[in-house]
């Protein structure tokens, strides 16, 4: 990926003598060995400085500061995720997000240190407004009012997120993460001693409570919004 431009990339700050130069990208992929290596925690300037071999104010040469790094993060990943995903014939405009939104679901997987940047990083880079742009196209595909489009795809968004935030809420949030049959039967050897007679129906339907982070759930809650918003706009 190349550099993302932006006013908070390469303001002012100069690099300190003996600082090898860097570039935007280098920083980033840094990044994420340290969120990946050490989770959420292990990133911070001074530790991303030290992974590159550089001064701490170095960095400050290619980020302004804390959140323009983060941004540059979820551009990378979103990038990663590839939204030319979205572009395509206007009746597949749901295969188009379906598939986009299961890449989101696999990049974010192998970087779960990045989640919460993700809630709480400006999306406002050319990759993110791209995004946008692309999820908006398909539900005036499917029929929508574009201001009836600009709400389906906040939940939408509110929908994959949420789902992988939870997701990895349950983890260390370092890779590799549990793949879905790991993850189903950990989840349901905690459900094996609940009262059935306090919580019928929670044991009942344990074994479907299982699967709730897997990819088959991920789907069919996706498709059942699809429909929703269809059907009711």
């Amino acid at each position: 990926m190349t550099d993302v431009p932006g006013d908070n990339v390469g303001r002012g700050r100069g690099r300190p003598s003996g600082d090898r130069l860097l570039t935007l990208d280098q920083i980033v992929v840094a990044a994420l060995h340290l969120l990946d290596d050490l989770g959420p925690a292990g990133l911070s300037m001074r530790n991303l400085a030290g992974h590159l071999g550089v001064h701490s104010n170095a960095i400050y040469t290619y980020v302004a500061d804390r959140t323009a790094l983060e941004s540059a993060i979820v551009e990378r990943l979103l990038a990663d995720a590839d939204p030319t995903t979205l572009e395509g014939r206007p009746r597949q405009w749901r295969s188009r997000l379906t598939n986009f939104a299961a890449s989101v679901r696999t990049v974010v997987r192998d970087h779960p240190g990045a989640m919460e940047m993700f809630m709480t990083a400006p999306m406002s880079g050319p990759v993110a407004l791209a995004v946008g742009e692309g999820m908006l196209g398909c539900f005036v595909e499917a029929g929508l009012r574009p201001a009836q489009a600009s709400r389906a795809t906040y939940v939408t968004l509110v929908y994959v997120l949420g789902f992988l935030a939870l997701d990895i809420a349950e983890t260390d949030a370092r890779p590799p993460l549990p793949n879905d049959g790991e993850r189903t039967r950990h989840r349901r050897e905690r459900f094996d001693g609940i009262d059935r007679d306090r919580y019928p129906l929670t044991a009942a339907t344990a074994p479907a409570m299982a699967a709730w982070l897997t990819g088959g759930v991920f789907d069919w809650g996706l498709q059942s919004l699809f429909d929703g918003l269809v059907r009711n706009q």
